[in-house]
């Protein structure tokens, strides 16, 4: 699978197609403010995202699944350094339930 749409458009695909996933943040790419790099489910950083930095969820993004990765690069900024590392098939992390907006604020 691979798609080349905003940010948002990648993460609420990859959300449809694997409601089963976990997420981790590239912090050099994505800062989050004290918050943990990985864990994280597609709702939970569109929330984050959105009380943060809102604009980053219009910018171009590539998301890839596929047999060797499942990551998702911002284009502007980096096509080789994917921004999160997705965790949607096989043996899949347990989710980091402490991403609740109001643990962050």
């Amino acid at each position: 699978m691979q798609l080349e749409d905003r940010l948002k458009i990648c993460l609420l695909a990859l959300e449809s197609r694997y409601p089963e996933h976990v997420i981790d943040v590239n912090q050099e790419l994505l800062p989050l403010s004290g918050a943990s790099d990985s864990g994280w489910s597609v709702s939970e950083i569109i929330e984050y995202v959105e009380q943060r930095n809102p604009t980053i969820l219009s910018a171009m993004a590539r998301l890839v699944v596929d047999p060797q990765c499942s990551e998702i690069y911002l284009v502007e900024q980096s096509e080789k350094t994917p921004a999160f590392v997705v965790h949607c098939r096989g043996k899949i992390p347990s989710r980091d339930e402490e991403h609740a907006l109001s643990s962050h604020s």
